[in-house]
């Protein structure tokens, strides 16, 4: 099973070559590591804090990420329990699935580069096993 935590040079590069100003919403399913696995180079390696469930460590990147989406004027359409795969491979077992939306794809961009979403990223490598995003059209989503 391949992990999946960021583009590869290939999906960078289709996201370049999409229009910036079009609204985009990301479908994003994950799967949660038993226990957070910080790294050496995280201020929680090795203490208290990092002995946490990969959820609980997930849920840190979630509180900040999400408060960097509603700063660039997007939103949580939705977060989810995953109950079951019902077509398609089980392997990997999705825990959560949940849709970003963001009102152009140049907000997507730039929460990538916010300074305070690239700290909070640790927490999501430590909480997940793995990480599948597709970005979809994101007019549905659209309000007035």
């Amino acid at each position: 099973m391949t992990t999946n935590f960021g583009p590869d040079d290939s999906q960078l590069a289709t996201l370049a070559s999409l229009d910036p100003d079009a609204p985009v919403a990301a479908l994003n399913l994950f799967q949660f590591n038993e226990r957070a696995q910080y790294s050496p180079d995280d201020e929680e390696y090795g203490t208290e804090a990092a002995n946490v469930s990969g959820q609980e460590a997930f849920s840190r990147y979630a509180a900040a990420a999400g408060q960097v989406l509603a700063d660039l004027g997007g939103r949580v359409v939705f977060s989810t329990t995953v109950e079951q795969v019902m077509i398609g491979p089980s392997a990997p077992p999705w825990h959560a699935a949940a849709i970003m939306f963001f009102p152009t794809r140049k907000a997507f961009i730039q929460m990538t580069m916010n300074p305070d979403f690239r700290a909070a990223s640790r927490h999501r490598k430590a909480g997940l096993a793995n990480h599948y995003q597709a970005h979809l059209d994101g007019t549905p989503w659209v309000t007035g």
